[in-house]
C-alpha cells in the first residue's frame, strides 16, 4: 500500500501502512524541518527481527513489549520492539485522520491520528478479544532527529534513573541521575544536545504525575509531547550524541511516554509495572503533540 499523507497546510506527516504504520516524516511546513530521523524503512516481518541503527528511524509503537522476551500467558515469545514495525497493518485513513490497528495475541491495537492546526493528537486503544486477563507493555517510540543548539525540557522532572549508559565507549553503572546535571564526574549535561565526538548514550526512565510534559526547543521552534500521568505513567527517555552502535554512531532523541519503566514485558509483569486487560475489557489514553514555530525577535 502506498504511503499516506495528512497535511492540514501548517503540519505534514507520512504514514507507512506497509511498515506497521510508521510515521516517517513529521514537517513543519513554515520552517521545513522535518522533526524525525529520515531514512527508508529498512526490517524484516520475521518474528525474530532485530531493532537496530539501520531500523532506528522515525515513529513507531512498541506493544505489547519494546524488548524481545517471553511470558507464560502469551502464545508466543514477544518480538523486539513490538509486533507491528515491518509489517502491514490495517488503515482506515480519511482527510483528516489516519487509524492503524493490529492484532497482538488476543489483543487488539489501535492508534489514531489528527491533525488541528499545530498539533497532533494521538488516540491510542487496546481491546482484549481473548477468555484471560492479558498484561502488556506500550511505549511511544518517536526518534527526533536533534539540530544543533537544541535544549531538552522535562517540567518537574529532577531525578531520572539510567537503564543504560555509556560514554566515551564505556557502559558504566546504571542507577539514579540529576536533571540536567548528572552530577557524575566527566558526563554531559543532559538539557543540551550535543555533537556525535560526545560518544554519549543513555536510556532513562522517570515517573510523571498530572498532565506529563517533556520538549525539545530548538532555534527553529519546539517539540512538546504531553499526557495524562494518569493513564500513563512514565517517560522513557533515549539520548544518543554518537554512544550507539560503536560501528556507525548516529545522533537522536527520544521523548517516550510509556506504561512501564522498563522494556521488557516479562520484567515489567515480574515487578508489577504490567498494565492488564481484563477479556472483554477495552483501554484507551492520548497523547498530544505540539509543534511550534519559533518566534522572531
Amino acid at each position: 500500500m502506498s504511503d499516506i499523507v495528512l497535511d492540514n497546510g501548517t503540519l505534514r506527516l507520512r504514514l507507512e501502512p506497509d511498515f506497521g504504520g510508521r510515521v516517517s516524516e513529521l514537517i513543519d511546513l513554515t520552517t521545513g524541518r522535518n522533526w524525525l530521523v529520515p531514512g527508508p524503512a529498512v526490517g524484516s516481518p520475521a518474528q525474530d527481527a532485530t531493532f537496530g541503527v539501520e531500523q532506528a528511524r522515525g515513529w513507531d509503537e512498541c506493544f505489547p513489549s519494546a524488548a524481545a522476551c517471553a511470558v507464560d500467558i502469551w502464545p508466543t515469545a514477544l518480538r523486539d520492539h513490538g509486533e507491528f514495525w515491518g509489517r502491514r497493518v490495517d488503515v482506515e485513513a480519511t482527510a483528516e485522520s489516519i487509524t492503524i490497528s493490529g492484532r497482538a495475541g488476543p489483543l487488539r491495537f489501535q492508534r489514531a491520528l489528527s491533525l488541528e492546526d499545530r498539533r497532533i493528537i494521538i488516540v491510542y486503544r487496546v481491546s482484549n478479544g481473548g477468555s484471560a486477563a492479558m498484561p502488556y507493555l506500550w511505549s511511544q517510540h518517536l526518534l527526533i532527529a536533534p539540530e544543533e543548539g537544541d535544549r531538552l525540557e522535562l517540567p518537574g522532572i529532577e531525578s531520572l534513573d539510567a537503564a543504560f549508559l555509556s560514554h566515551e565507549g564505556h557502559v558504566l553503572a546504571r542507577g539514579p541521575v540529576a536533571f540536567p546535571n548528572p552530577e557524575r564526574d566527566g558526563l554531559p549535561i543532559l538539557d543540551r544536545t550535543h555533537p556525535l565526538q560526545t560518544r554519549f548514550a543513555a536510556k532513562f526512565f522517570a515517573a510523571v504525575k498530572g498532565q506529563a510534559e517533556a520538549r525539545v526547543v530548538g532555534r527553529r521552534g519546539s517539540f512538546t509531547v504531553s499526557w495524562s500521568a494518569d493513564v500513563v505513567e512514565h517517560l522513557g527517555l533515549w539520548l544518543d550524541y554518537g554512544g550507539w552502535p560503536a560501528e556507525a554512531p548516529v545522533s537522536q532523541i527520544s521523548l517516550a511516554p510509556t506504561t512501564a519503566p522498563m522494556e521488557s514485558l516479562a520484567d515489567a509483569a515480574a515487578k508489577g509495572k504490567a498494565r492488564w486487560i481484563q477479556p472483554g475489557e477495552e483501554q484507551e489514553w492520548t497523547v498530544s503533540i505540539r509543534v511550534e514555530t519559533a518566534k522572531e525577535n
